[in-house]
This record gives structure tokens, C-alpha cells and sequence, in this order.
């Protein structure tokens, strides 16, 4: 110990001298505001920052005064990357190597605060990270696609849920830089996904060809959800279609005061099949129907074949409560496939049986929402029909993603895959991500990572 702290004071009163740094080793480093030293190889760089060797001063960050000077030496260690120029124009010759990087780090005080100590400013490291910011990208950018550990395998280096976060962060914050702002839509929609048993909400635009999602949010309070809606021009909006949530509701109200705020069908009939599919798991089990949670939560009508048809009935005869779901569900397809009323979703309420408490967040939605659910029946241009098929799509994609932190879920997402933008007086905006191309990456992504398959540049 005596002797690392001897050395660390004799670094402090220039230990090295320009002689000692190698321009081969420095080249070969390439990160910009480092000199290495001699006592560099191949593997292992050792260095110091140019104003080892400079006069300049630098300012203390509590009171700006230059009057600094070295009080100590702190040895960091980093792992970096090192990448081989392709020989040709074929990026697939590019190789790299992981190396270590022992960095002299100086502190220094400053003797116009009451001697204050603080490191020198460093470009190519984050505090508290062990990895070099170069390494901390090609790190994050792989985990936007597979599994930390599989790209940390890949490169070399130790996996530890500790490292991932200020990897993630960084590079998460620079894509963020580019996004384009968003171009406002005329009718907006904020719905709830079901991940790991936590609710996100997924601003989407609906478009005439199609739907475009925006932005996937961390909760549903009202703030999360009114920060994100400010960022949109409040006139341009006349529609906004939510799910049944009470901060959402007020959240589209406060930002958009004179929009129609509405309750699809779209969104009674996925509450209807989610409230189904909760029956079905709990008295269903060994059902004798190949796809069962499909089977049983569409209309009867569009069954492939008459055989599914008996099949679905001799299973229900051992299963009352099933049946009663079942015939319960089908009612209500049917009835939001015609013409219909309010009064009509009040009277199958009335009709439930009271052994179905799966139906209760329905139930609550038609009574709580009554307003919203007629502002929709009242709307001259309804959604188009693919509208219902895309959001579930969404949905199932999400429900197929590996576990993972809601800022990695965020960057796989939706600051991976390129925007579809537009431009607008001069200015580009951005439209949001199509829902055919998210959810066919998203569940590329979700086999990369649940697949025993490599990862590779």
C-alpha cells in the first residue's frame, strides 16, 4: 500500500515525461486526449491525458477558479475495443479486440474553496463504469437486439446486472439526441400492454394506412402520460381513443380539451377476450382443441370446420362454468358486430352470471365509461379495419418479449427501428413506427434472444 501511494505522489510530480509516450501505442489506442506509454503491449495500454504533460489549468467545477493543482494519482482501470481497419470495402473483414486500459487518473484541488479535491474531466469513460464509452456502445447496441450475456460472451468481457445500466443509459440518451420531434395526428390513441404483469401505455396515430406507434411510457400516472402528450400540437388533435384508465382519461382531457375522448369497440372487445382468456386458463386446462386460447376467443362463425365446432362442444360439457363464458363472449362479438348501444352492452351485463367475476373489469368499463363509449358511436369516421388486427398484434408481441428492464424494452423497441418520417413545411417529423415492422422486429428480436443462435455483427 505505501508503495502505490508513493507512486501515485510521484506521479503527481510528473512521474513521466514525454519521452515516455509511445506515438505508435497512441495511434494504436486512438482515443482522443490520451498519450500511452511505452510500458503499453498489444494488450494492455497504459496512459495519461495531455495535460499531464501541459501547463493548462483546469477550472474547479464549484467555483471556477483555475488556481489547481494535483493532489493525487488514481489508477482506473478499463476494458476497450480496439477495431481492425477492413483490408477491402467488405464490412464483414472488420475485426476487433477487447484490451485492458489502465488510465492515470489525476485529482485535484483547488486552493480558491477551502481546498476542494476533484478529478480531471475524462471524454472517453463514464464514472463508475469499467468499460470505455466505445466498449459501452457496442455493448449497448448488441443488447438492443439479444441478451446481455450473450453479447458480453460474444466480446469477451464479464456480464454482471450492475454494468448494464450506466451502458444502457448512455447510449440510450444518444439515440434519444436524434430522434425528429413528432408530427401531431389527428387522432391519437393510448393503449395499455400487458409486460411481465405491468401495465405500459403505447401512444399510437392512427393514420389512413395504418397505425403508427409513438412511444412506449414507464406507467400509466396522469404526469407520466400528460409530459409525453405535451410534446404534441393540442390543436391538431380531434380524437383520442384510450383504454379505460382513469389517469389516462384525464390526461387526454387536460392536454387535448377539445377532443372527442372515446372507448373503441376495439378496445370493449379486447377487454372481452382478455377476461376470456383468464376463464380459460383456469378451467380449460386439457381442453381438446389444438390452439385453444385462439379457438375459444373468436366468433364461431369464422371456425375453420365443423369438426372444431364439435370438438369446442364436447369439451364445454364438463366445463358449465366454460360454457357459460363461452356462450357469454360469443354473445358479445356478435353484438358489437352489428349496429348497437350503449343500452345493448347494459343489458348483456345484466344478463351475466354472477360466477364470471373474469367479465368485472368489463363490466366496470361499460359502467364507468358511458360518456367515452358513446362519443365513439357517435363519431362520423370510425376506425378502419385493420385498426383491431394491428393492436393486438402489439399486444401478442409484447406478451412474446423476454423479461427485461423497462428502459432495455423501451431501446428494442422503439430506438432501434427506424421511424417513418414526413416532412412538414420544410421540417422533418417523425410519424412513428408502422405496426407490421415493429411487431415483426420486435419478435425478431424476441427469438434472438430465446434462441440458441449466436450473436454476430
Amino acid at each position: 500500500m505505501k508503495t502505490e501511494n508513493r507512486r501515485s505522489a510521484l506521479l503527481g510530480r510528473k512521474r513521466y515525461k514525454r519521452k515516455d509516450v509511445s506515438k505508435e501505442k497512441t495511434a494504436a489506442l486512438g482515443i482522443d486526449d490520451l498519450f500511452a506509454l511505452k510500458t503499453s503491449d498489444d494488450n494492455h495500454f497504459y496512459a495519461v491525458h495531455e495535460r499531464y504533460f501541459s501547463d493548462d489549468k483546469v477550472a474547479c467545477p464549484a467555483c471556477g477558479s483555475t488556481k489547481t493543482r494535483c493532489s493525487k494519482v488514481v489508477k482506473r482501470n478499463f476494458k476497450d475495443i480496439l477495431w481492425d481497419k477492413p483490408s477491402g470495402k467488405d464490412e464483414e473483414e472488420k475485426k476487433f479486440r477487447v484490451v485492458d486500459l489502465t488510465f492515470y487518473q489525476r485529482y485535484l484541488r483547488c486552493d480558491g474553496c477551502n481546498n476542494s479535491v476533484f478529478p480531471e474531466p475524462i471524454d472517453f469513460g463514464d464514472k463508475g463504469c469499467r468499460y470505455t464509452n466505445r466498449l459501452s456502445d457496442d455493448l449497448a447496441d448488441g443488447t438492443f437486439r439479444f441478451s446481455y450475456k450473450k453479447v458480453c460472451d460474444y466480446y469477451g468481457v464479464p456480464a454482471s446486472t450492475a454494468s448494464i445500466g450506466p451502458i444502457m443509459r448512455r447510449r440510450i440518451q444518444y439515440r434519444e439526441s436524434l430522434l425528429l420531434p413528432v408530427s401531431t395526428p389527428q387522432r391519437l390513441g393510448i393503449m395499455e400492454v400487458v409486460f411481465f404483469r405491468e401495465s405500459r401505455p403505447i401512444v399510437y396515430a392512427l393514420r389512413d394506412d395504418g397505425v403508427y406507434c409513438l412511444d412506449i411510457l414507464e406507467d400509466s400516472p396522469e404526469e407520466t402520460v400528460l409530459t409525453f402528450l405535451r410534446t404534441l400540437d393540442t390543436n391538431e388533435v380531434d380524437t383520442v381513443f384510450i383504454d379505460p384508465v382513469e389517469s389516462i382519461r384525464s390526461a387526454a382531457a387536460t392536454a387535448f380539451p377539445g377532443a372527442n375522448i372515446v372507448v373503441s369497440d376495439e378496445c370493449l372487445l379486447r377487454y372481452a377476450r382478455n377476461a376470456m382468456l383468464e376463464i380459460i386458463h383456469s378451467d380449460g386446462k386439457r381442453f381438446p382443441v389444438k390452439f385453444k386460447d385462439a379457438a375459444l376467443t373468436m366468433q364461431d362463425k369464422h371456425l375453420q370446420s365443423d369438426f372444431e365446432r364439435r370438438q369446442i362442444k364436447d369439451g364445454m360439457e364438463s366445463r358449465p362454468r366454460l360454457k357459460s363464458a363461452y356462450e357469454r363472449h360469443q354473445a358479445f362479438m356478435e353484438l358489437l358486430s352489428g349496429d348497437w348501444k350503449t343500452e345493448d352492452l347494459e343489458k348483456w351485463v345484466d344478463a351475466l352470471p354472477d360466477d364470471l367475476p373474469g367479465f368485472d373489469p368489463l363490466v366496470d368499463v361499460i359502467d364507468l365509461f358511458k360518456q367515452e363509449i358513446s362519443g365513439y358511436l357517435e363519431l362520423e369516421e370510425k376506425p378502419p379495419d385493420f385498426y383491431p388486427t394491428a393492436l393486438q398484434a402489439v399486444c401478442e408481441a409484447f406478451q412474446g418479449m423476454p423479461h427485461c428492464i423497462f428502459d432495455v424494452l423501451r431501446a428494442r423497441c422503439f430506438l432501434t427501428i427506424a421511424y417513418d418520417t414526413i416532412e412538414e413545411n420544410g421540417e422533418k417529423y417523425r410519424l412513428g413506427i408502422h405496426t407490421t415492422r415493429l411487431t415483426q422486429k420486435m419478435n425478431e428480436i424476441s427469438n434472438n434472444i430465446k434462441e440458441a443462435r449466436e450473436y454476430g455483427l
